[in-house]
């Protein structure tokens, strides 16, 4: 472990100080092209794996041997399907190369998977290079992972960060919850993770197997991180802007005050509308005027003279299987690979810098266009979005039914009938309410003198009958008898009626 890390772990800096040390590694890594060395590739011994495991807090963990996932569930005597656990510190774990470090109702870690390639080797210097830079920042910094995951083939990785612990409610959800994903949402970005990572079964640092293929692990340090810090020292890497402003909930007193806002937001809008397409036609193409847009292509940079090719080539294919999809053409895998490879070639064509060109192999790709084509059809866009803050302004149920029956073509003739009170329309209405009305006072008025009449004849005869009686004798319902002797002052006494 560096002198850096070593102080940033057995110290708490204040946040100004903290600022100060992540611009100036940011000044060494970007623009002097340094490699910190707060980054170890020692491995994973038993005391790290048993204060993880501590950690956790788990008497069992979920896991699965390999890669077909089957084997990680059992039948059950009813013939449920269950998880099949393995207790802590068992070989049966030790076997495992997939396991769920977290629980739908607590999360004691938080998982990224980085799908970018590295090279081979399964040590912490054969990630990615972008990645490497990006890890290296937040570990200056005091936000780096605690466990580092190689794959020894691909240099792709998975990183665990130690947090406090993270409790869901009943229904799978809480504020904490919500932190925690938007907070993977953010090191996702930083690190370029895959967003439809499930953190479910994730691999596995218990691991004691001999697969050649399996990840090589490497422990960094034991340090529980808040989310909250590590959230604030993504934004700082990323430059995003903590701050979110949250529009006020809507209340409306009544479904006409609420399609008059519809209205008068819709005829807004409408204007804006209307000069935006009237400044379209004299300003120029804005695809033409970006200075990064090489042959169709808007290349991503890390830094002078550095491209991010995968990125560059993964949104360049998504952006190129939105065009197909708004055409009415077949999003096709071929169409989807030729464009992310037409883009990488761009992008290490003006922005290699001595690097080789590295693309990933068929098999990624091809997983690549079914994944790029599944977002376009869920209508997903090109960067995560999980975890973000709820819009306050949507409608609730109430809202919608006023907006839906309000806005039909009967709502809004009603609406042209009603805005009169004087019409005759109106006044016909209004008199046949009034007469129903009286009809239903009169009904009961003479239901209660008939219900007061078979009480006082019942009570003659030394005898106190029961509500379910009196309704089939009347010819009433049970609620309507109980509304009137309560009306009456007649209530039938509590308990159930003695049998005679």
């Amino acid at each position: 472990m560096s002198l850096t890390e070593n102080d940033l772990t057995s110290i708490e800096a204040p946040p100004t100080t903290r600022r100060d040390l992540a611009d100036a590694v940011a000044l060494l890594v970007e623009g002097l092209g340094a490699r910190p060395l707060g980054l170890v590739s020692l491995g994973a011994g038993d005391e790290d794996r048993a204060r993880l495991a501590a950690h956790l807090g788990r008497n069992t963990l979920h896991g699965c041997p390999g890669r077909d996932f089957r084997a990680a569930w059992r039948t059950n005597a009813a013939g449920d399907a269950i998880p099949r656990l393995f207790r802590m510190g068992t070989k049966g774990l030790g076997r495992c190369q997939y396991v769920a470090l977290t629980h739908p109702q607590r999360s004691a870690v938080l998982v990224i998977d980085v799908d970018q390639r590295g090279s081979a080797g399964g040590l912490v210097e054969n990630l990615n290079s972008d990645v490497y830079r990006a890890v290296s920042r937040l570990s200056a910094t005091g936000a780096g992972p605690s466990w580092i995951g190689i794959n020894p083939q691909s240099g792709k990785a998975q990183l665990i960060w130690l947090i406090d612990p993270v409790y869901a409610g009943p229904g799978g959800d809480s504020s904490n919850v919500r932190l925690l994903k938007a907070t993977a949402t953010v090191l996702s970005d930083v690190l370029g993770g895959d967003p439809a990572f499930a953190h479910v079964l994730s691999r596995s640092p218990f691991y004691r197997g001999n697969d050649p293929t399996a990840y090589r692990w490497h422990c960094q340090h034991h340090r529980v991180d808040r989310l909250g810090d590590l959230i604030e020292e993504g934004r700082a890497v990323t430059g995003e802007d903590g701050s979110t402003r949250r529009s006020e909930a809507q209340s409306f007193t009544s479904g006409r005050a609420l399609l008059e806002a519809v209205q008068a937001r819709r005829a807004e809008a409408e204007t804006f509308k209307a000069l935006a397409d009237e400044l379209a036609a004299e300003l120029p193409d804005a695809a033409a005027m970006d200075a990064d847009r090489i042959d169709g292509v808007k290349v991503l940079w890390v830094s002078q003279g550095r491209a991010a090719r995968d990125e560059t080539a993964f949104r360049h294919a998504l952006a190129e299987a939105h065009r197909l999809r708004a055409a009415g053409q077949r999003m096709s895998d071929a169409k989807i690979i030729d464009a992310y490879e037409r883009a990488y070639a761009v992008a290490h064509a003006v922005g290699a810098d001595g690097r080789t060109e590295d693309l990933p192999p068929m098999r990624d790709r091809l997983t690549l266009a079914r994944r790029v084509r599944g977002y376009v059809v869920a209508g997903r866009p090109s960067s995560s979005t999980a975890g973000g803050p709820v819009e306050t302004g949507r409608a609730n149920t109430r809202e919608r039914k006023a907006l839906a029956t309000l806005g039909r073509k009967g709502g809004k003739k009603a609406a042209e009938r009603w805005a009169d009170r004087d019409s005759d329309y109106a006044r016909a209405q209004l008199d046949k309410l009034d007469s129903a009305n009286r009809l239903r006072a009169l009904n009961t008025d003479e239901n209660k003198g008939r219900v007061l009449a078979y009480i006082a004849s019942e009570r003659r005869e030394k005898r106190e009958p029961t509500t379910r009686e009196i309704a089939e004798e009347l010819g009433l319902s049970v609620s309507r008898v109980k509304a009137l002797r309560q009306a009456l002052g007649m209530q039938a006494k509590r308990g159930r009626p003695k049998k005679d």
